[in-house]
């Protein structure tokens, strides 16, 4: 009998081990293998635990396990009463966030660390912005771009509003890059980023001169100009660290 769910998944030949599975950690490999790999869709119900057991050929006890290990890794959500069971769940890049940020905090992660990698990230995330940010995406830059020029009005910039601003640009970027990953490993490190940032003593220039690299970096990036705003970047990145 294939046990097919209403959105497709033929179960009967996903799950047929080629050899045969006996542990709870088979189990989770060969049901992550099969949720990972396309084989089933976004929301879709996994057979019943007696259904699984059946076809990979392991006890009922076995299976629960396994489905919990799974909902524990955010892959599947267990929903009890007469129309529940295990769902799938896709990754959410989120969590790839979450998990980065904590691990930069708890290994104390050093601020030359995390420079000398931004620096090569965050210049692709200013090319890429400039590339794939739609007409609508640059508008919502260009609305900033006006707001870093008209703090410079008055004769001074105000640090912590223009600090403020950029660190909202090097949130923006990864986003207009379209590229989920990314968006990922940005949040993961702008926690550490803001507070790095905190620990900076400005002198009487750094909020005009930080002022001034934002305006340039939105510029080329509003402008389509890929190398330029990569080149920005770098430069931006680089006279921070020192």
């Amino acid at each position: 009998m294939s046990t097919a769910s209403p959105f497709g998944a033929d179960f009967e030949s996903l799950l047929s081990p080629a050899v045969r599975t006996t542990s709870v950690d088979d189990v989770v490999a060969k049901l992550r293998e099969i949720l990972l790999t396309g084989g089933v869709a976004p929301g879709e119900k996994l057979p019943s635990e007696r259904e699984l057991a059946r076809l990979l050929q392991v006890s009922r006890t076995t299976v629960r396990e396994s489905l919990r290990t799974l909902e524990a890794h955010g892959l599947i959500t267990i929903r009890l009463g007469g129309s529940g069971g295990a769902f799938f769940n896709p990754p959410d890049p989120g969590l790839m966030g979450s998990a980065l940020a904590m691990l930069l905090a708890f290994e104390s992660v050093s601020e030359e660390d995390l420079t000398d990698y931004r620096i090569d990230f965050e210049q692709e995330n200013a090319e890429l912005a400039a590339r794939r940010a739609t007409d609508d995406e640059m508008a919502g830059l260009q609305k900033i771009l006006d707001e870093v020029r008209e703090l410079g009005s008055s004769g001074s910039t105000d640090w912590d509003r223009v600090r403020a601003l950029d660190l909202t640009v090097h949130e923006l970027l990864p986003r207009l890059s379209h590229n989920a990953v990314r968006v990922a490993i940005s949040a993961g490190i702008h926690d550490a980023l803001a507070r790095s940032f905190a620990q900076v003593e400005p002198s009487a220039s750094s909020p005009e001169l930080l002022r001034d690299e934002v305006i340039e970096l939105l510029t080329k990036v509003i402008a389509r100009d890929g190398d330029g705003a990569r080149v920005a970047m770098a430069g931006h990145l680089r006279r921070w660290r020192s």
